[in-house]
């Protein structure tokens, strides 16, 4: 019996010793490498699990998939964006169990997060691992200065724009992208989702002809009167916001360092701004119709191939404690925890950019994970027409052509609908 139960331990070591995953990350740069391998290091020693860590491009995770698929050699788990991640799922390609599972085992991920996952059916694709949002930026002195409200309503956004408008001074209302190009169209989806107005619906029907997204183009364009003049872009919105031209612009969490720390916003300005921190508030959601909020999350999906028992160790190793904390210090607020306890926790907080802001404004930033909303996806279903459009740029060449020709947001809307209809062929 002695010799029975010896074996079997032997047995039990000599597996642990040669299990092994593969683990694709998205996360390509150099630097972040040699921190997810570190990880890696950390959870053999732990487990004795071994981590093959194999970056991947982005753009070549969706190609990649089926050729490991016809070599037999998916990877076990696999990090990126959550379009592929929507995409690779609702062609069976991801375990939805046991993402599911661990979803709910953590029980603290942000419901927006993990609504972005949504298989549609009360399971999940992905595991939200980590996000940014994108809200309006602004100058909490000058709305104080002035008696207004925060800018999360668009009655308060316009205002404030108007209000605080004053180009003999060299200050604008708002810096608004007004470009043909990818920012803009970030921009106009929190409008636009703000307003109930989406450019496809649920069954593929093409939507810009609607009261909504009239409305949504109206108000775009109402805010472009207290605007910085020309078709500006996002350098000219992080610029105009950190040199004190911009009462309010639009922006994504990766801004928080450009406004905290010295040597940052100098390779921007060439000046530093040391109450600006202070001064800046963030209003994480939208509302007009109904809330929302825009932003992008990053996921961990495990393919239906897996050696599920030691990923669900990794990925939760992953996303505990100081592992998670040490990931997403790669990029201090542009990469925010999906887990609400980590979100909020000292050991998270513990960075030069983060300190500067406060747990206060730390939670209040993050929580708009809650919210989180796209165009690409509703209700768990993937809207793949969608980027269609935005590869070619109909909503910012809309936008473009509304302010340089003095479009109506009715001919925007025309205009929209008929270029959504040529390039789907519809």
């Amino acid at each position: 019996m002695k010799k029975f139960l010896v074996l079997m331990l032997v047995v039990v070591l000599v597996s642990a010793a040669f299990a092994k995953i593969t683990f694709w990350t998205t996360e390509v740069e150099s630097d972040r490498m040699q921190r997810i391998r570190a990880l890696a290091t950390i959870f053999k020693a732990q487990t004795g699990i071994d981590v093959e860590v194999v970056p991947v491009e982005e753009n070549d995770l969706l190609k990649q998939i089926p050729i490991a698929k016809n070599a037999g050699t998916l990877p076990d788990l696999l990090e990126g964006g959550i379009e592929p991640m929507l995409l690779l799922g609702s062609q069976d390609f991801l375990d939805v169990d046991l993402a599911t599972k661990i979803i709910n085992d953590f029980g603290d991920i942000y419901n927006g997060a993990a609504r972005m996952l949504s298989n549609g059916m009360g399971k999940y694709y992905a595991i939200p691992f980590h996000a940014w949002v994108q809200g309006i930026w602004y100058r909490k002195d000058m709305f104080a200065s002035q008696d207004l409200g925060d800018p999360v309503t668009w009655y308060n956004i316009a205002l404030a724009a108007k209000v605080l408008n004053d180009p003999k001074k060299g200050v604008y209302g708002i810096i608004l992208p007004k470009k043909a190009d990818a920012y803009a169209e970030q921009v106009f989806t929190e409008v636009a989702l703000a307003n109930g107005a989406r450019p496809i619906d649920e069954n593929g029907n093409i939507t810009f002809n609607t009261p909504e997204m009239i409305e949504a183009f109206r108000f775009y364009k109402e805010l472009g009167k207290y605007s910085k003049p020309g078709f500006t872009t996002v350098l000219d919105a992080l610029k105009g916001y950190l040199n004190g031209e911009a009462a309010m612009i639009f922006y994504s969490t990766y801004i928080m360092d450009d406004i905290a720390i010295e040597e940052v916003q100098k390779s921007r300005i060439n000046k530093f701004n040391p109450e600006l921190v202070k001064n800046t508030g963030f209003a994480n959601k939208m509302i007009n119709t109904r809330p929302t909020s825009y932003g992008q999350v990053v996921a961990l999906g495990i393919t239906k191939n897996a050696n599920k028992d030691e990923v669900e160790k990794f990925v939760k190793f992953l996303m505990t404690d100081k592992n998670y904390v040490y990931w997403v210090h790669m990029a201090p607020g542009g990469m925010n925890p999906t887990r609400k306890s980590i979100a909020e926790s000292d050991a998270f907080l513990d960075n030069p950019v983060l300190k500067r802001y406060g747990k206060a404004k730390i939670a209040e930033i993050v929580g708009a994970l809650d919210s989180v909303e796209r165009f690409e996806f509703i209700h768990g279903k993937v809207i793949t027409d969608m980027s269609k459009l935005s590869a070619n740029f109909v909503i910012s060449k809309a936008i473009n052509y509304m302010f340089a020709n003095d479009w109506t947001p009715q001919r925007t809307a025309m205009w929209a609908q008929k270029e959504a209809e040529k390039v789907l062929g519809k």
